[in-house]
């Protein structure tokens, strides 16, 4: 029987090898009963994890997590503006990264490969959601095209269609907080003129 000779890594290691947060080593740890990460020793108090099979975990996690260019291509996108912000402000059924490649701005998001693809293959008629940017091939879109307040405000008008427009940004200022009434007037006339030209 052959002894196990590869070396061990504490968590400020994987840090300095690695170059992931302290934070996000900390959240994969403790969601270790759904994610797979390494089991890990205790050498007093500090955990530590055989170095081949991080790195293996690492690897294959990675291959199963995209970043926002590989996101905006499942969707028909040329690029990832959309999804920058979407991933900030999320619109309905948009899913939660899993990670962030710079946690305290909410940059480089990551997202497991299946949520994304699942959002991708149910968003709603054949066509990227509205306020996606230019999918390929497309002519520019309409007013707070890159917007993804255009995408709520489109499900709000489609939800509720009898209702008066005051009403419905009471809805849009309830669901996404932080526009003024006029700013969601102009973007419920962008979403009135998306739905015309449907």
């Amino acid at each position: 029987m052959t002894e196990n000779t590869s070396p061990r890594l504490t968590r400020a290691d994987i840090q300095a090898q690695y170059g992931y947060s302290a934070m996000t080593l900390k959240r994969w740890w403790a969601e270790r009963a759904t994610n797979g990460h390494p089991a890990a020793l205790r050498d007093g108090r500090t955990l530590t994890w055989d170095a081949a099979e991080w790195e293996a975990w690492d690897r294959q996690r990675q291959q199963d997590v995209v970043g926002g260019a590989e996101f905006a291509r499942m969707l028909g996108h040329r690029d990832n503006s959309w999804v920058s912000k979407a991933a900030v402000t999320p619109p309905p059924g948009f899913p939660e990264p899993v990670e962030w490649g710079d946690p305290t701005a909410r940059r480089r998001p990551k997202w497991r490969r299946e949520d994304a693809q699942r959002f991708a293959d149910n968003r709603t008629g054949t066509r990227p959601p509205a306020g996606a940017g230019r999918p390929l091939g497309a002519r520019t879109g309409t007013a707070y095209a890159d917007d993804p307040r255009l995408i709520l405000a489109i499900q709000v008008l489609a939800d509720h269609p009898d209702e008066r427009a005051a009403r419905h940004i009471e809805r849009l200022q309830g669901l996404m907080p932080g526009s003024s009434a006029s700013t969601w007037t102009k973007i419920l006339k962008a979403a009135r003129e998306h739905q015309e030209q449907q």
